[in-house]
């Protein structure tokens, strides 16, 4: 492996030459993004609606009622109004 080629081919230092690049895959970042298998996977996804759709409903709806429960009972007129009773 004399003269510096061999596996890595030659492996010889070079100074005061500098090359950049942009990749392709920077150029065009969202190249195939509209192609069928987007379409797909949101048809795919969509008919998944109906096993996460009532739950997250459900969720939100209970997480309502009890941000609203918590808000009424830390006002001043309902603190007051028990505090009287006890």
């Amino acid at each position: 492996m004399a003269g510096g080629a061999g596996w890595w081919g030659n492996q010889s230092h070079q100074t005061g030459f500098y090359e950049y690049g942009v990749s392709p895959f920077h150029l065009k970042p969202f190249k195939g993004f509209f192609n069928p298998g987007a379409f797909k996977w949101f048809k795919r996804h969509s008919r998944l609606a109906l096993f996460w759709g009532p739950p997250t409903l459900f969720y939100f709806s209970v997480k309502n009622w009890a941000e609203k429960k918590f808000e009424y009972y830390n006002r001043k007129e309902y603190l007051s109004q028990h505090a009287a009773h006890h």
